[in-house]
């Protein structure tokens, strides 16, 4: 996956949950899942990264551990549709 790159995200506290590689509608991809904090505020993220015709796409999302159901819930729904143009 060449274009596609796991980079640490901003903030403190990053602790790496996962990082598999996978596929996604048939084409490579990795899947990353981690937490963090930005100004005292925990974060949990997931990053689905992936390359098609030459181009790097990401789907990800952060959100507050409160929220966790919600936030996959409308994460899936965003990767269900997601469509390259």
């Amino acid at each position: 996956m060449g274009g596609v790159g796991a980079e640490r995200p901003a903030g403190q506290d990053y602790r790496k949950i996962r990082l598999d590689r996978t596929t996604f509608r048939g084409f490579p991809a990795v899947s990353w899942e981690y937490t963090f904090t930005l100004k005292g505020v925990a974060w949990h993220a997931r990053l689905l990264g992936f390359d098609e015709d030459g181009k790097s796409y990401q789907i990800n999302t952060w959100y507050q551990p409160d929220v966790e159901t919600q936030a996959l819930e409308t994460y899936d729904k965003v990767k269900d549709s997601f469509v390259v143009l």
